[in-house]
C-alpha cells in the first residue's frame, strides 16, 4: 500500500513517514525541502508547493491514502500566504484524493482550533476536561485555517464518501531525544510551566503522533469524517493539575476535582473509539525527568 505523506521535511511529517515505512507501507513524500537524511533513498520524494494544484494532483496519483501534514504551523505569516498554504493547499489535497480515487485521508489539525492558545483577547475553556464538542472560537488565522480545513474535509466526505480524519494535535515533544540530550531543560519546563495554561499543560510524544496518523488511515470507519484530539493521557507538569486549574481557571475546578493529579485536561476517548489510538509514551517513563528539577 502506498501512502502520500506531505510535509516530510518537517519533524512530525518525517516521523510519520518512518512509522508507515516500519509497518510495511511504500511512502511518497511531498515537500518543498528534502526529507531527513535517514529517509533519503527509502521514500520517493516529490518536490512541490501545496499551492501548485497540478503538482499535488500528480503526487497523489497512484497512492492509496494520504497523510497530510504540510502547513504553516503558527500565526505570524502574511494572511494570504497562510491561507494559500493551509486552506487552499488542503483543498487541493482533498480534490486530488477525489480525482485519483483515494478513499482515506488523515489530516493534521490542532487544538489551537479551539481558539484559546493564540487568542488576542484571553478566553478560557467553557468546561474541563475539554473534548471535541467544545465550541471553536479562534481569533487568530492559524487556528481559523485549521478549523476551515476540518469543515473542508467533512464536505469532501459528504461529497464523495472518502474517509477523512482530522487529528487535533497538542504540543509535540520528542521525549526520547529531549530526555537523553536535554534532561535539565525538560525538567525545568515540567517544574516551571505555569505559562502553558493556554494549551492546558497537554502534550503528545512525536512517535505517538506519527502512529496516530497511521491508525487513522488503517482503522477509521468507512465513509466517516472525524475530528479527534490527540494527546497523552497525563499532563505535562510535575505539579498537581488540579492545583493549576484552581489558580488559572478557578471557576472550572468542579470539573476536575475527580481527576488524578497527573490527568490530562483534554478528553481523548474519541481517538480510541474512532480508530483505536491511545498514547503509549509518557514523560514519566523517563527516570531522568522524574528527578526533582533544579
Amino acid at each position: 500500500m502506498k501512502v502520500l505523506v506531505t510535509g516530510t521535511a518537517g519533524r512530525v511529517g518525517s516521523a510519520t513517514a518512518r512509522d508507515f515505512l516500519d509497518h510495511g507501507y511504500t511512502v511518497r513524500g511531498l515537500d518543498r525541502n528534502p526529507p531527513a537524511s535517514d529517509l533519503r533513498g527509502r521514500i520517493e520524494v516529490v518536490y512541490a508547493d501545496l499551492a501548485d494544484r497540478m503538482a499535488v494532483l500528480r503526487a497523489a496519483d497512484g497512492c492509496d491514502a494520504i497523510a497530510h501534514l504540510a502547513a504553516i504551523p503558527s500565526p505570524g505569516h502574511s494572511d494570504d500566504v497562510l491561507f494559500q498554504t493551509n486552506v487552499t493547499g488542503t483543498q487541493y489535497i482533498l480534490a486530488a484524493a477525489e480525482a485519483t480515487g483515494i478513499k482515506r485521508v488523515a489530516l493534521a489539525s490542532t487544538c489551537c482550533a479551539f481558539g484559546i492558545f493564540f487568542a488576542h483577547h484571553r478566553i478560557d475553556p467553557q468546561y474541563l476536561p475539554m473534548n471535541e464538542a467544545h465550541p471553536n472560537l479562534p481569533q487568530d488565522l492559524y487556528g481559523l485555517s485549521k478549523l476551515l480545513n476540518e469543515e473542508t474535509a467533512r464536505a469532501y466526505t459528504r461529497r464523495c464518501g472518502m474517509t477523512t480524519t482530522c487529528l487535533r494535535l497538542t504540543t509535540v515533544f520528542d521525549l526520547e531525544h529531549a530526555a537523553n540530550h536535554h534532561p535539565d531543560w525538560l525538567r525545568r519546563r515540567l517544574a516551571h510551566n505555569e505559562d502553558r495554561q493556554n494549551d492546558l499543560w497537554s502534550y503528545i510524544d512525536l512517535r505517538d503522533a506519527a502512529r496516530a496518523f497511521r491508525l487513522a488511515i488503517e482503522n477509521a470507519g468507512e465513509g466517516s469524517s472525524e475530528t479527534v484530539i490527540i494527546a497523552a493521557r497525563d499532563s505535562f507538569s510535575a505539579r498537581d493539575i488540579r492545583d493549576l486549574v484552581r489558580k488559572h481557571f478557578p471557576t472550572l475546578v468542579g470539573g476536575v476535582e475527580h481527576l488524578a493529579p497527573n490527568a490530562c485536561l483534554y478528553d481523548t476517548t474519541r481517538a480510541e473509539t474512532a480508530f483505536g489510538f491511545v498514547a503509549e509514551r509518557f514523560w514519566r517513563d523517563f527516570p531522568q525527568l522524574v528527578e526533582p528539577a533544579a
